[in-house]
């Protein structure tokens, strides 16, 4: 009887330490959860996308507002702006829309001055805006040249330069994320300019992280190769691009879906990315890993 009630009295320590552990399973399950969650979570937060109406942007307006962001849809053409800001509401999320021509300092500074709220800066600005021109560098006209560098690399500091000053002075702290290109360390036929554009940018995305890291400002880049966006596909479609080579240049196989790109450009803004600074994040299916084409 003695063997009988020590073997009953382990059968009910078992018991408990296995119901003891399948708890502390479940708590911990239960809040990496909830971690997961928070890091992902933009709540309340206001976000600035600017070249927002088509394209990646419009993707990351949409990934932003998803995860609970107030986005100020940005964009040279306001009435474009205000039909994505549109979408978004419609979708039961929140947004606002502005136009913007950013080669002007002094409407970069009203854009960001329109996304504050009662003092407070804008927390995130997420940079889309581009020229995208294609011209034999022999012959482009210097104008296209210039307007190509005014847009996707003094735009995109007037952008910076507005949003820091906004921050800084309200002793918050933000996040900025730059759209990048792969055409700024690979070279392709016809895009010196755009190329050339793209370089300067992920230059100054690395200067201004350095600069405005004491200021709790992150500043990082994504750099895709080809998008399935409305143009590429409207290109393609008409045999202006050789889509087929283009892929096979690519490891994954594919191009990318804008919705990919978006992602990228959500983590980056996200807290999950909170010691990641001064960085150009690559995405681009192994684009530039592939050291075997020819073409």
């Amino acid at each position: 009887q003695a063997k009988q009630h020590q073997a009953k009295q382990h059968q009910a320590k078992q018991h408990q330490a296995k119901a003891h552990q399948a708890k502390a399973c479940a708590t911990t399950s239960l809040s990496r959860e909830e971690a997961v969650s928070m890091d992902d979570n933009l709540s309340g937060q206001r976000a600035i996308v600017v070249g927002a109406a088509q394209g990646i942007g419009r993707r990351c307006a949409f990934a932003l507002a998803n995860v609970g962001a107030i986005v100020t849809v940005a964009n040279i053409d306001g009435d474009l702006a205000a039909a994505t800001a549109a979408e978004i509401c419609a979708a039961g999320n929140v947004a606002r829309a502005a136009a913007v021509d950013v080669v002007d300092p002094a409407q970069c500074a009203e854009l960001v001055a329109g996304a504050a709220d009662a003092g407070a800066a804008p927390d995130l600005l997420v940079n889309c805006a581009t020229l995208y021109r294609e011209a034999p560098a022999l012959t482009q006209d210097p104008n296209e040249w210039a307007q190509v560098i005014h847009v996707g690399l003094n735009g995109a500091f007037f952008l910076s330069q507005a949003f820091a000053q906004a921050v800084t002075a309200s002793g918050g702290t933000g996040r900025i994320v730059h759209l990048s290109s792969v055409s700024s360390t690979h070279s392709m036929r016809d895009k010196a300019a755009y190329g050339a554009a793209k370089a300067g940018l992920e230059a100054m995305t690395k200067a201004l992280a350095y600069e405005w890291g004491p200021h709790g400002i992150r500043v990082n880049a994504v750099a895709p190769s080809h998008v399935a966006t409305e143009t590429i596909n409207r290109l393609a479609a008409s045999g202006a691009l050789p889509l087929d080579q283009i892929v096979q240049r690519i490891p994954l196989g594919r191009i990318a879906d804008p919705d990919e790109i978006a992602d990228a450009v959500l983590f980056l803004a996200s807290d999950k990315a909170r010691f990641i600074t001064g960085q150009i994040l690559a995405v681009d299916g192994g684009y530039t890993a592939n050291g075997d084409w020819a073409g």
